[in-house]
């Protein structure tokens, strides 16, 4: 079985689908090849317009996808997948798309017009023409169905490699203030500037124990704006801002940190968040990050994007024990999010599209 996994790219600037990827192949190529990864961003149009009007790079197009079982898209907005569904559906190979997050509505709301015309004009069509429609949670699924037809639906939460993020080792330092961070994109979906808006509301006693950091890569627009806005709010001895920092280096920095926050109007399945609770941080997260078992475990408190809201759960952390809610998060990680688990669940699901079968648990029933 082979399944070409398509990207935007590969960059981890992009976020959490390449993270989650890379966790995935990790898995499912341990023993064997079964994913290639093929990045958009090489593709030019130059390129594609070839395959639709020169018939030798169409046939070396199609020969090309006639090496795969499957395809697994990760990107939504791109036309250049609209050219792989085509060709994909002329010579019989199956494919579908995973959520991201890409079809909530906050995300649908940001240049409405545009994605509702192609949803309209192309992507419908392929969501029809799919063997599936994969999704993180149900919350996310039924976000999406407001948006557009799904069929076939799985759900699989992302996983975390819990083997490269250790529990944290507590820090029994009797001075020194205990580190918040937001670690993740810096992007308008992510509710920073509402949280920087909270921390101006906090009484100052509250720095006395605590201080922030927010660390992640981002347009250089939106990252003025935040450093414009720390500035405006008088904010800068209170929030450092960090230039971003990827693998190794980020698992040292949260292995650093005591708390995790993430205000967000809307997330698909944050790799970010799991990251964080991986390494034993307590968090406090969005309702829209759909993730309400945190306060299940114990391990957080869950918020809505609200300045008074996020005040209220940061005042909170005063009277929290956090090393234990901590321990909870790990624990959460681990019986409910571990990669190994959640990516063998996947590969599961591709012996499922490829045999015609639905043998795995994670098929919704949609009736």
């Amino acid at each position: 079985m082979k399944i070409l996994s398509i990207i935007n790219n590969m960059n981890l600037t992009e976020g959490g689908p390449p993270e989650v990827l890379r966790n995935q192949i990790e898995v499912i190529n341990k023993d064997k090849k079964i994913i290639d990864c093929l990045s958009l961003s090489a593709i030019s149009y130059k390129f594609c317009f070839k395959i639709i009007f020169l018939s030798q790079k169409k046939k070396k197009f199609i020969n090309f996808l006639k090496k795969f079982d499957l395809i697994h898209f990760h990107e939504i907005w791109n036309i250049k997948t609209i050219l792989f569904v085509h060709y994909s559906n002329k010579v019989g190979i199956k494919h579908f798309y995973v959520g991201h997050g890409y079809l909530d509505q906050w995300s649908i709301n940001e240049k409405f017009i545009k994605k509702k015309l192609f949803i309209i004009m192309f992507l419908q069509r392929c969501y029809r023409s799919a063997a599936a429609s994969f999704f993180s949670t149900k919350e996310e699924l039924l976000d999406a169905q407001r948006n557009i037809s799904t069929q076939d639906n799985f759900i699989i939460p992302n996983g975390v490699n819990l083997r490269r993020f250790q529990k944290k080792v507590l820090n029994k330092k009797k001075f020194g203030k205990k580190k918040i961070v937001y670690f993740g994109r810096i992007h308008k979906k992510k509710g920073i500037d509402i949280l920087l808006e909270a921390i101006n509301a906090l009484p100052s006693n509250f720095f006395e124990k605590f201080q922030f950091e927010i660390t992640g890569p981002g347009e250089k627009k939106y990252v003025n704006f935040i450093k414009k806005k720390i500035e405006s709010l008088n904010l800068n001895k209170k929030v450092v801002l960090n230039k971003p920092i990827f693998r190794e280096s980020k698992i040292k920095y949260l292995s650093s940190a005591d708390v995790f926050i993430l205000p967000s109007f809307e997330e698909g399945d944050s790799i970010a968040l799991k990251e964080a609770m991986a390494s034993g941080l307590p968090v406090i997260i969005s309702e829209q990050c759909r993730l309400n078992i945190v306060e299940e475990f114990s391990a957080g408190f869950i918020i809505q994007t609200k300045t008074e809201s996020i005040v209220k759960a940061l005042m909170s952390l005063l009277d929290s024990n956090l090393e234990k809610m901590g321990a909870n998060a790990r624990k959460l990680m681990e019986q409910k999010y571990n990669n190994e688990v959640c990516s063998k669940r996947l590969l599961d699901i591709y012996v499922d599209i490829k045999t015609g079968s639905k043998n795995s648990l994670d098929w919704i029933d949609d009736e």
